[in-house]
């Protein structure tokens, strides 16, 4: 029995298996957020964005790790490629070497996941470009809030000043209604 070697990583089919950290559903319901309950979602908004900034950088991780497979891989099959080769004294120049190498489905297989591994990453950056788009309408909805409340103040200050007023009113008649007889 032979020793594995690099160039029997180019025979196998197996391609990497791209995880994908964002579930779309789950991250329109994360960022969801109702006007009523502004405090709750203003408390959760540091510990979603850094929950999404963590899946982010695990998807970077994951591109960086399908490039050198990627880049194994190539190499694998160019060796492979090249071993065929010189077993069959064939002649080929280096640009066709490349295009035997390049149509390899070991190859394609790992530019595919290559691919949707970068997909991923963006969609992990979206998700976190999201979350500080929410950060943003959570500070004009508190700003809304707060004038929203000043305004009632306001009004609520100024009836009780009438009425203030009125009960005054009311007393002075009272105590001046017997003098003026």
């Amino acid at each position: 029995m032979s020793e594995p070697t690099t160039a029997d990583t180019a025979v196998t089919q197996s391609a990497y298996r791209v995880k994908n950290f964002i579930d779309a559903e789950q991250l329109r319901r994360d960022l969801a957020f109702s006007d009523t309950d502004l405090s709750s979602a203003m408390m959760e908004q540091a510990a979603m964005f850094a929950h999404y900034g963590v899946l982010a950088a695990e998807a970077a991780r994951q591109v960086d790790v399908v490039k050198l497979l990627l880049e194994n891989t190539e190499a694998a099959v160019s060796k492979l490629i090249r071993d065929e080769i010189a077993s069959t004294g064939e002649k080929l120049t280096e640009a066709a070497i490349a295009a035997r190498i390049a149509r390899h489905p070991r190859v394609i297989a790992m530019k595919k996941a290559l691919n949707e591994a970068k997909r991923v990453e963006a969609t992990a950056k979206i998700a976190v470009e999201s979350f500080r788009h929410r950060r943003d309408m959570l500070v004009q909805m508190g700003l809304i809030s707060r004038e929203e409340m000043k305004g009632e103040l306001r009004i609520a200050e100024k009836n009780i000043h009438e009425k203030s007023l009125e009960l005054l009113k009311q007393r002075f008649l009272e105590q001046h209604k017997g003098l003026d007889t």
